[in-house]
């Protein structure tokens, strides 16, 4: 809504010719204009059982088809098996010999893991500690303890060394 009024006050000469001519830009109008972009929009509407359906059988599909991939690889293997005996002998031996040389490389990394930090001088510090540890084990319970090997916080369920002078917690995998 706008509304325009110019007063012009007076009873000169001068002021009845301005009113004259400036009454006639005295305006007021009303305009109302609306806007909307209903038009432009998608109208909504619920899927069918059809739609459902051909957008969840492909998911369904590809979750079935990687639980039968493990099903399928195992197959390959128990087929070439059966056509290549000893290229699958061999396949077997030489995934076992590869186990078992990771098995012994790990012990060998941790041996020397557990030597080298008991080679480490540890300083004033946890060395007296230790030494009272040693001295009077109770002290041990509250000292905050953790495996040799992994670091990891010591548990009830844990193993020490037996050696007296020892005492070292292990954790169980690493024990």
């Amino acid at each position: 809504s706008h509304h325009l009024a110019v007063q012009v006050t007076g009873t000169s000469l001068m002021a009845r010719l301005m009113r004259s001519s400036v009454g006639v830009l005295n305006t007021s109008s009303d305009t109302q204009l609306e806007m909307s972009n209903l038009a432009c929009l998608p109208q909504p509407r619920g899927m069918t059982h059809w739609q459902y359906a051909g957008s969840g059988l492909p998911l369904a599909a590809l979750v079935l088809l990687c639980l039968a991939q493990v099903y399928t690889y195992r197959l390959r293997h128990a087929i070439a098996a059966f056509y290549f005996p000893k290229r699958e002998k061999s396949r077997v031996l030489y995934f076992y010999n590869k186990l078992l040389q990771q098995r012994q490389s790990f012990v060998h990394r941790q041996r020397k893991l557990v030597t080298r930090r008991a080679r480490q001088h540890p300083g004033l510090g946890p060395s007296l500690l230790e030494w009272c540890c040693r001295r009077w084990p109770r002290l041990r319970r509250w000292m905050r303890q953790s495996c040799r090997v992994c670091g990891t916080p010591v548990t009830p369920r844990d193993r020490s060394c037996p050696a007296p002078a020892c005492g070292a917690p292990y954790c169980r995998p690493c024990w």
